[in-house]
């Protein structure tokens, strides 16, 4: 009985070419609209985690702070965390994800260069992961390995301005820089908008016996997660190891001070889940909308067919016949409609490209498959019991006063 049942409904649908398509167009429309807002509705966590990587907020820096009492009087030593025992820390912390001490030898001074000089530079001695931790990016030639840090080379990498300053008309690769009576061959160029804009990087062990404090005890460490939502574990599992390491209570926060932005993190990942569940509600409602349109044309269609039903009735149609044969034409303008808005929203999505937010970050849409298949399930369902009201009223109709009132 199905086959002539659709049959039917098709040729019903047929036959009025300019209802049904403004008809099935409410539902394209809906649909391409859902295509379009979960296209970059789904897009906008990854182009939050851009931001945040722009931003470095991931990055957690760990600093050995003195105690203090009432009144601001001395209660406690600082304690000294050895450059030695990092190992010990990194193992005692599974939520860590990359980890660099980092020490600045002296007040920094006057830096040299073959041909030219700078009254004042910064020299910090880091891990060779600190570019992975502080998200730098490095413009020119390379980043030191943990190779150059085992070895204890001397090698520098320059800060954009203050390899414009030293070297103002070619490239600083394979030159030098001298500082405190120490040469470092130059492998790099790094951007560090966060750091001190004449200021170089070099490895940490070559860093040792620089300056006063010699390097031996690190003044901070900058970590990064394993993910962003690990950052809250990633402390709690350094102050752990330290404190076991040092002898203090990990609870004691004036021993240790921690600077971090997860309460930021949290903030922007809520906002952009909501952001994301947001859109999907409002793509769900025009496409819940677009059915119920259809469905009320069909209702409609219904009330102007009394007599046509009345008559097929009287010839011997079934009521489960006539209901069938209503419930085909929604679903056909829902499912019709539908598939025609998928492809116009992924045209639509095509067309438009990634959204571009500011310089850097921008939203790259992205077609969620299995959000797109519970929104096809949900236009068939809508489509069925949007429709279910008029077909119940065909079945209903007495072919005797439907034909009377005809």
């Amino acid at each position: 009985m199905s086959g002539p049942v659709v049959g039917e409904a098709v040729r019903t649908l047929l036959a009025h070419p300019l209802r049904s398509t403004l008809t099935a167009l409410t539902v394209t429309f809906g649909t391409a609209v859902l295509m379009v807002l979960v296209s970059y509705g789904t897009g906008a966590p990854a182009a939050t985690a851009e931001v945040l990587r722009t931003m470095g907020s991931t990055q957690i820096k760990v600093k050995p702070a003195r105690s203090w009492g009432p009144g601001g009087s001395k209660r406690g030593r600082k304690i000294q965390i050895r450059y030695d025992d990092l190992d010990s820390i990194r193992e005692a912390c599974p939520s860590v994800g990359k980890m660099a001490a980092g020490t600045s030898p002296g007040m920094g001074g006057a830096v040299f260069g073959p041909s030219r000089s700078w009254p004042w530079a910064r020299v910090m001695g880091v891990g060779h992961e600190y570019v992975d931790v502080a998200r730098l990016d490095v413009t020119e030639g390379r980043w030191f390995s943990r190779g150059d840090e085992d070895g204890r080379l001397r090698v520098a990498v320059l800060n954009v301005p203050l390899a414009e300053g030293l070297f103002p008309e070619g490239s600083p690769l394979g030159q030098w820089v001298e500082s405190s009576g120490r040469r470092f061959e130059i492998i790099g160029v790094v951007n560090d908008p966060e750091a001190f804009a004449y200021s170089f990087y070099i490895p940490y062990t070559a860093a040792l016996s620089l300056g006063d404090r010699g390097g031996r005890n690190v003044e901070w460490i900058s970590v990064l997660p394993v993910r962003p939502d690990l950052a809250r574990e990633a402390i709690g599992e350094m102050r752990d190891a330290i404190a076991n390491l040092y002898s203090f209570d990990p609870d004691d926060e004036s021993i240790l001070s921690v600077e971090e932005q997860t309460g930021f993190i949290e903030q922007v990942n809520v906002v952009s889940r909501g952001l994301e569940w947001l859109i999907l509600t409002i793509a769900g409602v025009a496409l819940v909308l677009g059915c119920l349109g259809a469905a009320n044309v069909v209702g409609i269609t219904v009330a102007e067919r009394t007599s046509e039903i009345g008559l097929r009735k009287a010839l011997g149609a079934t009521s489960g016949r006539v209901r069938g044969q209503v419930l085909v034409e929604s679903l056909a303008l829902c499912v019709g409609g539908g598939g025609l808005g998928v492809a116009l929203g992924l045209f639509a999505v095509t067309a438009l490209g990634p959204l571009q937010l500011g310089d850097t970050v921008r939203i790259e849409p992205r077609a969620d498959v299995t959000v797109l298949s519970v929104g096809l399930g949900v236009l068939v369902l809508v489509g069925t019991f949007a429709g279910l009201p008029a077909a119940n009223r065909a079945a209903a109709l007495d072919p005797a006063v439907s034909l009377r009132d005809a």
